[in-house]
């Protein structure tokens, strides 16, 4: 109808920082979906030297955001979870509980650094910072000492130094991190936002929102029809811190030492990642012709 307001919104992930209050500098993102997010709100373009980051436009005005995209974040978890976690999965019935809590308390049992049992997170290939579709997934530092709970703890400290990655090209960029706030179903883990807070040595924060791309968008609406002031109104309305995790100096200092070695893994096996892509797709040409 004539008169009805039209009010521009935004992508999923920007709307998502909104819907976070990631609209002022010093606050970054982290969307723990199947996929992973970190995006850090910014008054100027940067651009990171090796062209691993995206830089777009914000969803609010006269602000830019970077951002890198981790392919199998929370997935990483759930595929494992799909996998092997049969036993897990049929005890959670039994008790009407939720399989993950019984993962994580699995995991809660380990020390930080899973006894060096390191789980390399590209299931699908890697978009930040390796831009490689021939990245696959590892676990490395395997032996007789590790059981179940290693492997579970592993595979959500692989995801924390996957997304550390992209948190040290923000830092590096001259982009001030302050908080970090976790939304998405991986977030929803204690322990879980505990790694993360050890491995970025930064506070993860939680909200009152589990949909904030949803809240994003209707903030935006509500600032462009005059329920809110701006943009930056709506989220103080809005928006409520709901939790804090702090890290642990003495975590800080252990997951420092692995990430170090996570990150000297990608570069040693790039190589070997994709002959084993290419001679599959081989054997597998050479079959369906038989």
């Amino acid at each position: 109808a004539a008169g009805t307001p039209v009010v521009g919104g935004a992508g999923d992930v920007a709307a998502g920082a909104v819907g976070s209050g990631a609209t002022r500098s010093g606050i970054v993102t982290l969307i723990m979906g199947s996929g992973g997010v970190v995006f850090a709100g910014t008054d100027r373009v940067l651009m990171d030297r090796a062209n691993a980051m995206q830089t777009c436009c914000h969803a609010v005005e006269n602000m830019w955001h970077v951002m890198g995209v981790m392919l199998s974040c929370s997935f990483s978890l759930r595929y494992f979870k799909e996998t092997f976690a049969d036993v897990e999965a049929a005890e959670a019935a039994r008790l009407g509980t939720n399989v993950y809590k019984l993962l994580d308390r699995q995991a809660a049992t380990v020390p930080p650094g899973s006894e060096g049992l390191i789980f390399l997170p590209y299931l699908n290939g890697e978009r930040t910072p390796h831009r490689d579709p021939y990245a696959r997934g590892a676990f490395v530092g395997l032996t007789l000492r590790h059981g179940r709970p290693h492997y579970v703890r592993a595979v959500m400290e692989g995801v924390a130094y996957g997304l550390r990655d992209a948190l040290e090209i923000v830092r590096e960029m001259g982009t001030d991190v302050a908080q970090v706030r976790a939304v998405g179903g991986g977030a929803s883990s204690p322990l879980w936002r505990q790694i993360l807070a050890d491995t970025f040595n930064c506070p993860i924060a939680t909200i009152n929102i589990t949909e904030a791309s949803a809240l994003g968008v209707a903030i935006l609406a509500g600032a462009g029809t005059g329920v809110y002031a701006s943009v930056q109104d709506g989220c103080d309305r809005t928006i409520r811190l709901t939790s804090t995790t702090e890290p642990d100096a003495a975590a800080v200092g252990v997951y420092d030492g692995y990430y170090k070695r996570f990150r000297a893994l990608y570069p040693a096996l790039k190589r070997q990642f994709r002959d084993l892509a290419e001679y599959t797709e081989h054997v597998g040409r050479t079959e369906e012709k038989a």
